[in-house]
């Protein structure tokens, strides 16, 4: 695991020793191990080293080929390199290290850009080809490693953060308002912008090659997730084929020269995972969790539950974060606009857990394999709602009113938006289900002529998904794509990668292999949405392993009671983050209109501590990078 970085001068001119330096160097977190460059004229690649496989200097990189041809600077993972490894040996390749990179380099050697097809992994890397004169960059399926770029008529440089891409003068800076438009709706940047003017992160599942003769760039998705239902499998033979594929891969990714943990929480995914980690460990698994210090907000005990029945050597850290001292240092780490709030959580379980182990499993990507999201059971029944008959709808529409008037609390703030959402198509619809500002929350706040410039953002979001819609039949399965496309690369890897690298912590997902994601995608919705059991296959595997009271608990994830502590401790802190902005903030908002929207959120019960959040994120986010 390992920060990456290169820098392309198009008009020949050389690369300039100190200036890759600052590059590679702004990336020190992700690789306190070791460093390194590479020039060879107007090509430079650099890399920062955390030590996973093989800590002698063999694994040391850029890593050329023995012919000086290739090289290679990578950041992340190859979990089946043993075994390509021994493919490669009977095709004649010798090696000189144990490491999975130098596998990665002759891997290329041997099958070019389709060597992509043999990884199984979380990456992102660049090869510098001198032969075929290209550089050749790509990321892994589900965006677990990230990988950013800018190019103008002089340069092309790409780096595994923007801060490393920052410390080059030509780096563009401007504000793209579409992007922030987007942002306040969906808490994160959609790929390939980065809110950023002209500065691209390269979409996961995709590739970029750099033509070094015409300077002119190819991206390309090498990697798609169709669903297409296997009806003839029976139900004992699904569990058992999802079981031993889960099993082989959290035994891939226990595979490490250093300590290794999990993350532990209070719900099923992380749980299934420590329960094979136990089973294939000789010792007992290291386990972290994080709570509250308030029970409404706190998963310790549950996860307890999970520690003990599993017999592992457990963690449980409870801290009260804060907010006030924290939020420049998480900007400061995610970098984007990026409000999603279990950010928080996540930055401060990896710093606790980093002082014990240097790789931590966890269990990420059960949602997106088995349909647990509250979100796809919504879709389903609005679905069949709206079929009810116009005037079934105008009456509920009324009554959904006057709750929401009367009631004025966030149960009749979602139920009006569900009613409101209902006319709209179903892709439309269904982003309100994981949105924080609808349109018309947006417009109310903007600055005069903003709103005007930009689609609404769920129009933007059905043509965004199209071809995720086209590689399935049914509605379950469009609306696990189109979160396959965007919800997971853009929110939930960024805030596992940032919030552990920071911290030079690996963090490893066992439910994203793309083979078990290619075999869930087979699974029938039936097995996945169980009347209204969410996530029903994973469960029903779970059931002899798993402690009972972890099987029945409900989704929650981890929260923390922002809405109280903005109502209280953090109202002032608040309030002038949002109407004390920086210059820029006030070009997207009108500073009276927010004003407007403090007092509402004050005088009402709605939970607005999202869209707070989303703001106040964005006001640190100006402060801090003046785009």
């Amino acid at each position: 695991m390992c920060g990456i970085a290169g820098i392309v001068h198009l008009n020949g001119k050389p690369v300039d020793q100190t200036q890759l330096d600052r590059c590679t160097d702004a990336l020190s977190h992700r690789g306190p191990d070791a460093r390194g460059t590479f020039i060879d004229g107007s090509v430079g690649l650099g890399h920062r080293r955390l030590s996973i496989i093989d800590l002698t200097p063999g694994g040391a990189q850029p890593m050329q080929s023995e012919d000086g041809a290739l090289v290679l600077t990578f950041n992340g993972e190859i979990y089946n390199f043993a075994e390509k490894r021994t493919m490669l040996e009977a095709r004649g390749h010798h090696f000189r290290s144990k490491s999975d990179t130098e596998v990665l380099l002759k891997l290329y050697e041997e099958f070019g850009a389709d060597c992509l097809s043999h990884l199984r992994g979380m990456f992102a890397f660049a090869i510098f080809d001198t032969k075929r004169k290209l550089i050749f960059l790509a990321r892994d399926r589900a965006g677990k490693k990230p990988l950013y770029y800018f190019q103008d008529a002089e340069v092309f440089a790409f780096a595994s953060e923007i801060k490393s891409l920052r410390t080059l003068s030509q780096c563009p800076r401007g504000v793209d308002e579409q992007s922030i438009h987007h942002f306040l709706t969906m808490m994160y940047i959609p790929s390939p912008a980065t809110g950023f003017l002209s500065l691209h992160k390269l979409p996961a599942a995709h590739s970029l090659t750099l033509d070094l003769t015409t300077g002119k760039t190819d991206v390309r998705r090498y990697w798609e997730l169709r669903y297409e239902e296997d009806i003839d499998t029976t139900l004992i033979e699904w569990k058992e084929k999802i079981g031993a594929a889960f099993e082989e891969s959290v035994r891939l990714r226990m595979v490490a020269d250093v300590p290794v943990g999990a993350f532990l929480s209070g719900g099923i995914d992380s749980a299934a995972v420590v329960s094979v980690m136990s089973r294939l460990s000789n010792k007992p698994v290291k386990t972290f969790s994080i709570g509250s210090s308030d029970p409404a907000f706190n998963e310790l005990p549950q996860a307890a539950i999970t520690a003990k029945a599993f017999g592992t050597d457990h963690h449980p850290i409870v801290l009260t974060p804060d907010i006030v001292h924290l939020l420049p240092a998480l900007v400061q780490t995610y970098e984007e606009p990026y409000a999603d709030p279990s950010a928080i959580p996540t930055y401060l379980v990896a710093r606790e857990t980093r002082q014990h182990v240097t790789v931590a499993l966890n269990g990420d990507g059960g949602d997106e394999n088995f349909a647990g999201y509250k979100r796809y059971p919504i879709l389903l029944f609005s679905e069949k709602w709206r079929q009810m008959p116009r005037a079934v709808h105008a009456v509920v529409c009324g009554g959904t009113s006057l709750f929401h008037t009367l009631a004025n609390n966030t149960l009749s703030y979602r139920c009006k938006r569900f009613e409101d959402s209902i006319a709209l198509p179903w892709e439309q619809r269904y982003l309100q289900y994981l949105s924080f500002f609808t349109e018309r929350e947006k417009h109310a706040v903007y600055a005069d002529g903003f709103a005007a410039k930009f689609p609404p953002t769920d129009e933007w979001y059905a043509l965004r998904t199209a071809s995720a819609r086209a590689r399935a039949q049914d509605k379950l399965h469009q609306a696990m794509g189109m979160d396959l496309m965007t919800y997971l690369p853009d929110d939930l890897m960024p805030k596992v990668d940032r919030g552990t690298m920071v911290h030079a912590l690996e963090a490893r997902s066992p439910f994203l292999d793309h083979h078990l994601l290619e075999l869930t995608a087979r699974l029938p919705a039936r097995y996945k949405i169980h009347g209204s059991v969410t996530k029903w296959m994973l469960k029903e595997m779970m059931k002899q392993t798993l402690p009972t009271e972890i099987l029945a608990k409900r989704k929650t994830g981890f929260r923390l009671p922002l809405d109280r502590w903005f109502r209280s401790d953090l109202k002032e802190f608040v309030r002038d983050r949002i109407l004390d902005a920086p210059a820029g903030f006030y070009t997207i908002f009108n500073r009276s209109a927010l004003e407007d929207f403090l007092q509402k959120y004050h005088a009402s019960r709605i939970d607005y501590s999202d869209h707070l959040w989303a703001l106040v994120w964005l006001s640190e986010w100006f402060s801090q990078y003046n785009p």
